[in-house]
């Protein structure tokens, strides 16, 4: 598979986990931990050696696009982009050190996902 189809389908899927986590009302943190691990365990095994800048970027992007979503369509969100001032820009800093936080994480899931499946596929030899 090609990456460029990976990475779209990284993108998609993280979006439906980010989502899916909103509508549950998990905890935002905790969801964003589960779903980068779980991207990042899917582009490591499906990319192998390699793969943790790509899962970087997908889950980069997706948590962008989904923070972006819902700082646009939410009533709180709404009311912090309206307000301005010190507030909005110490919750977009917080909100940029969370993305870059969830992209570690999933980068490392994607770097244990593809040792584990290169480890398994050396035994098998």
């Amino acid at each position: 598979m090609k990456t460029g189809n990976l990475l779209f389908i990284g993108i998609v899927v993280g979006l439906v986990l980010f989502g899916f986590f909103e509508f549950l009302g998990f905890d935002p943190t905790y969801g964003g931990i589960i779903g980068a691990v779980i991207v990042g365990t899917l582009i490591g095994k499906s990319i192998g050696k390699g793969s943790e800048k790509y899962a970087f970027f997908s889950i980069f992007t997706y948590n962008l696009i989904g923070l972006t979503l819902v700082f646009l369509f939410t009533p709180d969100g709404k009311l912090m982009l309206q307000d301005g001032g010190v507030a909005l820009s110490a919750l977009i800093g917080f909100a940029l050190i969370m993305v870059f936080f969830y992209s570690i994480i999933g980068s490392f899931g994607a770097f244990v996902a593809s040792n584990l499946s290169s480890n398994q596929q050396d035994e098998g030899l």
